[in-house]
Order: C-alpha cells, then sequence, then structure tokens
C-alpha cells in the first residue's frame, strides 16, 4: 500500500511517468477481471486501457488511506458496466470460452468433454445476475478477500457472503439439473 501510495503521490506532484509503475503493477489483474466480464480478448483489452485512462483523471479523489487496487477495480467494473448498457456488448463470445488445452493423459473424448463442461459452466455463470457473478469472479478467479470484495463494491462483508453463498446455490441447481451423472460443482 506504501508502495502504490508513494507512486501515487508522485503523479499527483506532476511525475506523469510514475503513473506507469501503478499500471505495470495492475494491468494483469484489471484485464482479468474485465475479460471474464466481457469474453472477448480485444474488448477487455481497450477496456483495461480506458480504465486506466479514467482513473488518471480521477486520481486526485483517491483516499491515500485506502488501499489503491480496490478503487482502480471499482472504476473498471463500473466502466465496463457502463460500456455494457451503452453500447449492449454481446456477453458471450463462443470462439474464446475458457479453451482447455489437451494434455497427454487425455484422451480427445475427455478433452471433449471438459471443453463441453467449461461451456456450459460459462453459460450458467453468463445467466446468474451480474451481483453475484461479480462476487464470484472477485473472490475465485481474482482471488480477493472478502473485506476486498467489499471495499471494491462498496457493500458490507455480511452482504459479499450472502451473494457468494446465493450464487453456489443458483450454480449447483443449474449444475445438477443439466450435467450428466458424476460431474459436480
Amino acid at each position: 500500500m506504501d508502495e502504490d501510495r508513494n507512486w501515487v503521490l508522485q503523479v499527483l506532484d506532476g511525475n506523469k511517468q510514475a503513473y506507469a509503475h501503478l499500471i505495470t503493477k495492475y494491468k494483469d489483474r484489471i484485464y482479468n477481471v474485465l475479460y471474464r466480464m466481457v469474453h472477448s480478448r480485444e474488448e477487455a483489452k481497450d477496456l483495461t486501457q480506458e480504465c486506466f485512462i479514467k482513473a488518471f483523471q480521477k486520481l486526485a479523489s483517491y483516499d491515500l488511506n485506502r488501499k489503491f487496487y480496490p478503487w482502480l477495480c471499482r472504476i473498471a467494473i463500473n466502466h465496463c458496466i457502463d460500456m455494457q448498457k451503452s453500447q449492449r456488448l454481446q456477453t458471450v463470445d463462443f470462439h474464446e470460452i475458457d479453451q482447455l488445452s489437451m494434455t497427454n493423459e487425455q484422451t480427445p473424448e475427455s478433452a471433449y468433454i471438459q471443453k463441453e463442461f467449461a461451456s456450459e459452466m460459462r453459460e450458467m455463470l453468463d445467466a446468474l445476475p451480474e451481483s453475484y457473478r461479480l462476487v464470484l469472479l472477485l473472490r475465485y478467479s481474482n482471488d480477493l478477500s472478502y473485506q476486498e470484495i467489499s471495499d471494491i463494491l462498496g457493500i458490507p462483508v455480511s452482504a459479499i457472503q450472502v451473494k457468494l453463498h446465493r450464487a453456489k446455490q443458483k450454480l449447483r441447481a443449474n449444475t445438477m439439473r443439466c450435467s450428466p451423472k458424476g460431474w459436480s460443482v
């Protein structure tokens, strides 16, 4: 946190090149969040760049007593949601759905089953309400704590726990209904 704070202070003091350190540190994490929201590599790249531009423009409003990443992530998520609303982005790009590579131990049949299961899971995740999907993404894809998710979304930790519980229940219910025997979540 101190390192981020120092970089932010340098940027605010006029050293715009110091912002490059923050970009380098967080660009991959922000990209991953956005990619999981839009399922398009190009769209996620564009949104990531736009996020950092927006964050730079709003840097003066950043509270130096808080962690930088949750603040930046909230900007990215809000920007993505705004873009989806205004442009009605497609939420699924079937050519970029979590592609599973075959390992030497996999048979073509097991690789196909895994790919189909990943596709079904992606569809089930996309069918969840956005707030549930977002909490799952932040918790399991980005490995954030409940408190970090709370800071990003601006809702209490107890609400995060409830949303995660309900999201898992919905996924389990959907998985049980549409998955062959032996597949479980």
